[in-house]
Parts: C-alpha cells; structure tokens; sequence
C-alpha cells in the first residue's frame, strides 16, 4: 500500500504526528471559510493584494485593529497595510503561527519625508503620538521663548529608515500649509520591537522635537506623481552613479569604490580600479581625478587612492560629485555626501 498517497489524498502528506495532522485539517477548513465573515476584507499589504479580517478593538480604540489571516499568509511587524483608503502600520503580532496570524495594526495618519544620501525622496508613512501631551507647547522665559513640541513616530525597519540618525529634520503639518512646522529627530530606539532576527519584520520608534525653520535649506520639491512637498535640509541631487560601458577606444571599464557617506572633519579613502573588456586588471592606466563642488573639498591623491575631507560644518547633508577622467572622457562618477559624525 503506497502510504505517501494515502497521506497526500488525506492533506497529511509531510506530518509526522496526529498532532500536526490534525493542524493541517484545522488550517484548511478555516483558509476554505475565511470570506464567510462579514469581518473579511480585501487589503494591500506592502503592494500584494491580500485578505485580512479586520475587528473592532474591544477598549474601544477607533485607530487600532485586531487582525487575522490565514496560516499560509504571513504578515509581519511594520507591514503597511492598505485600507479604506488609509494607510496602517502593523504594530504587534503573534509569533505563534500554528493556526491563525494574528495582530494590530495601527492607523497611520503623517506622512515623514527625508532625502536620503544619494538625494532621492523617501516617505514612509507613521502611527503618531504626542510625546509633549501636558505640555504648553514652549519653554524658555520671560525674555526668550521657544517651541518644545514633540511627537512620537512609529515606523518600519528597513533599508531606508535604519540610516536615519539624530538631528534630521522633518516637515510635520497639514499638507497644503504655506510654510510647515520642522522637528528634528532627538531620539531613535530601533530594538524595543525588532523581530527580525527570526525574520518576522520590525518597528522602531523616532522622537521628533520641534526645530526653527531654515528659508535656506527647506524647499518646496515637486515629487514624481506631481505633489508638492516640503523637504528639510534639501540639496538637489548629481546624477545618479551608472555603470560605465567600456569605451570603444579604450575597452577600460571604471569603477569607483568608497563609502557614498563622508564624515565631515574625516579623512575618507576612494580607490579606482580600470579592467579590460575580458575582465583583466589594468595598472597603467593615465587618469586624472576631479571633483566637481560647489564647496571646497580637501584632496590627497596617491595612485589609484584618492583621499576627501570636508572641514566645513555648514556642508553636512549637501553632496558633490568624484569623477574619473580618461581621455577627456567621464568613465566613472560617485555621488558623495557629508554626513554628520553623530
């Protein structure tokens, strides 16, 4: 008797016990019962359409939601989750998954913007809190008084929003006003919930405190869906670095390597390496580096090394340009920009 189809016909194949086949059962009727409730409903998550039942929080809190999928539809913490129209962050799951997934999300309702180190615009929107809540809303005396406003954002962890470090500063205001309110960021706890260690996702929390407004660096940028928006600190980005094709009368392929994020007051090092077409190292290459800036940038050439240092404290955040040049000819550029040491 062929036992193996005997357990596949059953939906047991792969059990090793009563126990787990018994789970297996129990997960297939709930997933072929799912859309029953009137709790069901369709959802984005992170971009996949998918199904979530969606329930009212018994303490009666209208921003949150217990939610529940299928065993076979993960969702993990920090997931955005589209619905309704709104846009929600999944703040708490339950690793245990033997049966349903089970959570909250949160509804989100601040969209954050910041301009990464290679100059493009990231958003990611936050479940907001008032960190300031018994406060007037200013601190100082009778002579001089400032703003003392501060939020609490919740956001994912990702690739983006692990780089962000304290005293970034954020527009956060009504969308359409004429000159926002700016906070910077003064404190960042990034492992109160971080799961990502058995890769069920993570969230961190951001403190954002009110800062003055800067006529000179903030600017109104126009997205590529059209909005306009304020960004803090904006500096308009160099073109992107692209791979370089060999050039037809050298055959050299360039490559520029060194970190895109110089620290300013630091030494930093970037070394150039030239291959021919078949891939083989080419040492005796005449070159020329240059940088291209609309501020002074300190330069130590050594061969294939060149080292950078910005003094200037008034640069962080604003970028320049490394160039390789053969032959009159650009073969390889890298966008760099000052960062601060903290």
């Amino acid at each position: 008797m062929d036992i193996d189809y005997y357990m596949k016909i059953q939906n047991a194949y792969g059990t090793k016990s009563k126990r787990e086949k018994d789970l297996v059962k129990v997960n297939q009727n709930m997933a072929k019962h799912f859309e029953d409730t009137f709790d069901t409903e369709d959802v984005m998550i992170n971009g996949s359409p998918k199904k979530l039942m969606i329930i009212k929080d018994t303490d009666g809190n209208v921003f949150k939601k217990k939610i529940k999928s299928c065993h076979d539809d993960k969702f993990n913490l920090g997931d955005y989750v589209i619905w309704n129209n709104q846009h929600w962050l999944i703040m708490a799951i339950d690793p245990d998954g033997k049966t349903w997934n089970r959570g909250y999300m949160y509804l989100c309702s601040l969209p954050l913007r910041w301009q990464n180190f290679e100059g493009k615009i990231i958003e990611r929107w936050a479940y907001s809190e008032d960190f300031t809540k018994y406060s007037s809303g200013v601190v100082g005396n009778d002579k001089m008084q400032v703003g003392d406003n501060q939020y609490g954002l919740t956001i994912p962890i990702d690739s983006e929003t692990v780089k962000l470090k304290r005293d970034i500063r954020f527009p956060i205001d009504c969308e359409g006003v004429e000159i926002p309110d700016f906070y910077k960021l003064s404190n960042r706890k990034s492992n109160l919930s971080n799961y990502e260690y058995f890769g069920r996702g993570g969230i961190m929390t951001l403190t954002a405190s009110y800062a003055e407004f800067n006529p000179e660096k903030d600017k109104k940028v126009t997205l590529d869906d059209g909005s306009n928006v304020w960004i803090a600190d904006y500096h308009s980005p160099a073109d992107p670095p692209t791979p370089i094709p060999p050039d037809e009368t050298t055959d050299l392929s360039v490559v520029i390597t060194g970190n895109r994020g110089l620290k300013f007051g630091f030494l930093r090092t970037y070394t150039v390496k030239f291959t021919d077409k078949d891939g083989n190292e080419v040492t005796d290459c005449d070159f020329e580096w240059k940088v291209i800036s609309d501020f002074p940038v300190e330069q130590v050439e050594n061969g294939n090394e060149i080292k950078l240092k910005v003094n200037d404290e008034n640069r962080i955040d604003e970028s320049f340009v490394l160039q390789v040049i053969v032959n009159d000819k650009v073969l390889s550029s890298l966008t760099v920009t000052v960062i601060s040491i903290f």
